[in-house]
């Protein structure tokens, strides 16, 4: 506020001096004039909904819109004072959000690439993080439909004398962010029927199975029994480098498997 006023005093300098001179005419019509000039200024500069600023929205709500059409790289500037209109961080978040999923609709998948680097970059709040996985994993379901479909099929078979209860398995990518990729519980598992881990089984939506298979990760796999008596355990280590039509396989032995201390 004080830097309008700086800016309104210092632009009716001229006219104060014209008012002042002697020999000016139509006096009260300039300073009836700048009376309404500066009022309309100072109102559309507190109102909630200022008559200037809708025209520069309008401006830059075309401006980003342009560049969803073409599939351009969205500018941060003019995406970062578009949604900073807003009355909070989280509408603001949301109004980005909005505009992703426009690009999406669109196709416009470079677009929407640097959409999410942008919400990335400027809302840093781990209340957000979630939410941009989240705008990941429909970005790469849009823009690769098959790989949405990645699974881990486990043959597996049961140790010996076990009468197994349940078997969890749990998937994470090694030297990685401290999240399970996969996790699931097989209650009375069978064991003759192939086990099935997918997008599903993800703690974080958008930090799963289909991105690993993307990224051609390293993805270790540790599955443990629960049997009557006993508990068994497993490590595998899979390269999905080598993974075909987005499936990988894991054959399990009943004489691989390893005892469980208690």
């Amino acid at each position: 506020m004080l830097i309008l006023l700086a800016v309104l005093f210092l632009c009716s300098l001229p006219i104060i001096s014209y008012l002042l001179s002697p020999v000016s005419p139509q006096k009260p019509l300039i300073f009836l004039l700048t009376i309404l000039l500066l009022g309309a200024f100072s109102l559309n500069h507190t109102s909630l909904k200022p008559l200037f600023g809708q025209w520069a929205n309008a401006h830059q709500s075309d401006q980003i819109y342009k560049m969803l059409q073409d599939d351009l790289k969205v500018s941060d500037v003019a995406l970062n004072e578009f949604i900073s209109t807003m009355n909070s961080t989280e509408d603001s978040f949301l109004l980005g959000v909005e505009i992703f999923y426009k690009s999406l609709d669109m196709k416009s998948f470079n677009s929407s690439e640097s959409i999410i680097g942008i919400l990335n970059t400027s809302f840093q709040d781990q209340s957000f993080k979630v939410s941009i996985y989240s705008l990941l994993s429909d970005l790469r379901d849009a823009k690769y439909p098959l790989i949405g479909d990645a699974k881990l099929l486990l043959v597996t078979a049961e140790p010996a004398s076990c009468n197994a209860k349940k078997l969890t398995a749990v998937v994470t990518i090694p030297n990685g962010p401290d999240v399970n990729i996969a996790a699931k519980d097989f209650l009375s598992p069978d064991f003759s029927q192939t086990l099935l881990l997918d997008k599903s089984d993800a703690q974080v939506k958008g930090f799963d199975l289909p991105s690993a298979f993307l990224y051609q990760e390293i993805i270790q796999l540790e599955l443990v029994v629960f049997c009557s008596k006993n508990t068994f355990h497993i490590f595998k280590t899979l390269d999905l480098k080598y993974s075909e039509n987005n499936e990988e396989q894991v054959f399990i032995y009943a004489n691989e498997w390893l005892k469980k201390e208690q």
